[in-house]
């Protein structure tokens, strides 16, 4: 059974104080990434322990697969100038192989096969719009090319509930981030620490790594301070964006790049055929494999290509067992997602009656929730 419009907001509302969104990363509180709290459902007995993070072996078992996103966030907000010598706004998401990246453009109306920018204090680096992939997406093709030149043009775009950006950018990666492409954080798997993962592997659990480029989102702040004028937005699926040039609605999630290896396909059916679990962590990894899973026999074929999938409630899981998350959002893409494990009903009363009076945090720095 699908949801309503109705069902899509109001039922995945709860009380929210933003006091609950953590600030600031462990590290800097003065911990450990490890030692954030971990909540654990289990779905069996409709029981609820809290426990840290660090405990999570204690949940998994010799046999089992462990799935991570290995993106890493790169400087996705460029600023420079048109051709005009205007200022502009592009934001970079999904590398293709030949070093091009798809972006989004503002003003959109500056946003025209061949029209070219500049950025960098000294204009050194120049883009090209190649073509419109669909409606405000665009291929850019930059000069010179390859992720590094985004360190001297780029800025991460850190979300605007953040009250000041992290002190050090490696906060806002996780211990595995090793393909450079993400513009957002996947950040279910920050809590992992080189210690805590190699633990588990000695425990025998596999430790099977998967790519997915998270896309794009525009962030009210960065249009205000650059642009320095007013946009026209749309709420689509809970986020804001702005509207293409013809005043339509740009689509969410949009077409996101994921890669699935050989490698990490052959060990998650071997360790399916020999009865292990799959425990996968966050969101972005959960879409790939679901993408790339046999709808019948539930196995896991390697490639690479694109994906929109949306999960929520009905959805039947083809090769996902237990699922690793942060704490979400009310009405949030992300939280309706994890409903589909335990519906709907249950998963706001869990957050109401435990997540909430034990002052879980939310969001990339907070804590944890475990569904087994």
């Amino acid at each position: 059974m699908t949801e309503t419009a109705e069902q899509r907001t109001g039922q995945y509302d709860f009380p929210f104080s933003n006091d609950l969104i953590a600030q600031e990363p462990a590290e800097v509180r003065g911990t450990a990434r490890s030692d954030a709290r971990l909540l654990v459902l289990d779905r069996r007995t409709d029981t609820v322990e809290h426990r840290r993070f660090a405990d999570l072996g204690r949940y998994l078992t010799p046999g089992d697969a462990l799935v991570v996103n290995n993106a890493r966030v790169v400087p996705s907000i460029l600023r420079g100038t048109d051709a005009r010598g205007k200022p502009i706004v592009v934001n970079v998401f999904s590398p293709m192989e030949d070093g091009t990246w798809h972006c989004l453009v503002l003003p959109a109306p500056t946003a025209v096969p061949g029209e070219r920018f500049r950025f960098g204090a000294d204009g050194e680096v120049t883009g090209e719009l190649l073509h419109e992939e669909s409606v405000g997406v665009w291929r850019l093709r930059l000069e010179p090319g390859g992720v590094d030149v985004l360190s001297r043009i780029g800025q991460i775009a850190y979300p605007d509930y953040l009250d000041k950006d992290p002190e050090d950018p490696e906060y806002y990666q996780t211990s595995l981030a090793t393909r450079p492409g993400a513009t957002l954080f996947p950040s279910a798997a920050r809590h992992f620490t080189p210690e805590l993962l190699g633990s588990l592997e000695e425990q025998g659990v596999s430790v099977v790594e998967v790519t997915h480029f998270i896309a794009a989102r525009w962030q009210h702040g960065y249009l205000r301070e650059w642009l320095g004028q007013d946009v026209e937005w749309a709420d689509d699926e809970g986020v804001d964006l702005p509207r293409g040039r013809a005043g339509v609605s740009l689509p969410f999630p949009r077409p996101e790049r994921y890669e699935v290896s050989l490698r990490a396909a052959d060990t998650l059916n071997e360790r399916r055929r020999a009865g292990g679990r799959i425990v996968v962590c966050g969101t972005s990894a959960l879409r790939a494999l679901e993408t790339v899973a046999d709808d019948r026999t539930g196995r896991v074929w390697p490639g690479s290509g694109w994906t929109n999938l949306i999960l929520g409630p009905g959805h039947r899981f083809k090769v996902c067992d237990s699922f690793l998350t942060n704490f979400h959002m009310p009405q949030s893409s992300e939280l309706r997602l994890t409903s589909a494990f335990t519906g709907a009903p249950e998963l706001l009363r869990v957050y109401r009656e435990e997540v909430l009076p034990n002052g879980y945090l939310f969001n990339e720095f907070g804590d944890s929730m475990l569904i087994v």
